[in-house]
């Protein structure tokens, strides 16, 4: 038999004797697991952390040096458009880029894309679904409203809910109240921050 097998058995042994018998001995030990299992999760939410920071690092240096070769440029613009919106080297070089035809067609091809497919309560959609809410969604400051408002004109116009640049003007009013947030896509978002991310999307498009 392992001398140091039989040393470990009997040490384990009179550990458990003394845990039995010791209350305060086993609420040491009670302390000492829940520290543990404390420590262990914040270890792990940190080295998470710094994986996603790690992440997010190489994403952004990976984007500016696309756009600094020229690479992907509407593709990077429309993925972020509130970056696109901010990031003056981008502006830049699609400002340069789309005195090229076939780059000025594809920016607006995808312009209209991005536009078109956002859809917010009611209104804020390239045509309203009232079938969405069993309650109307509106209120007298949200963006449902100012959706419902541009809508209106496009339709008195008989225009498109991507075209229709003389009915912005009220709209972007409404936009420029609301500041840009860093934030990006979350796992789960409050009605609030669905709202913040879709504004900033159509302040930035227009």
């Amino acid at each position: 038999m392992n001398p140091l097998g039989v040393l470990e058995a009997i040490g384990l042994f009179f550990y458990w004797i003394v845990y039995l018998v010791n209350p305060s001995f086993r609420e040491d030990e009670k302390i000492k697991e829940i520290e543990r299992k404390e420590h262990q999760k914040l270890t792990l939410k940190i080295e998470k952390k710094k994986s996603q920071d790690k992440e997010i690092k190489e994403f952004e240096e990976n984007r500016k040096n696309k756009i600094n070769n020229n690479e992907d440029l509407i593709k990077i613009c429309f993925d972020d458009t509130v970056f696109c919106d901010e990031y003056q080297i981008l502006i830049e070089k699609i400002k340069t880029e789309i005195k090229n035809i076939k780059f000025r067609m594809e920016f607006e091809e995808e312009w209209n894309n991005t536009f078109s497919n956002i859809n917010y309560g009611w209104y804020c959609r390239n045509k309203p679904n009232l079938t969405i809410y069993n309650t109307c969604p509106i209120d007298e400051d949200s963006l449902d409203n100012a959706c419902k408002l541009r809508q209106d004109c496009i339709s008195s116009k008989n225009l498109a809910w991507n075209e229709s640049l003389e009915c912005n003007s009220d709209f972007s009013a409404f936009l420029d109240t609301i500041p840009y947030s860093n934030m990006k896509k979350f796992d789960s978002m409050t009605n609030e921050e669905i709202m913040l991310m879709t504004a900033n999307k159509y302040k930035a498009l227009l």
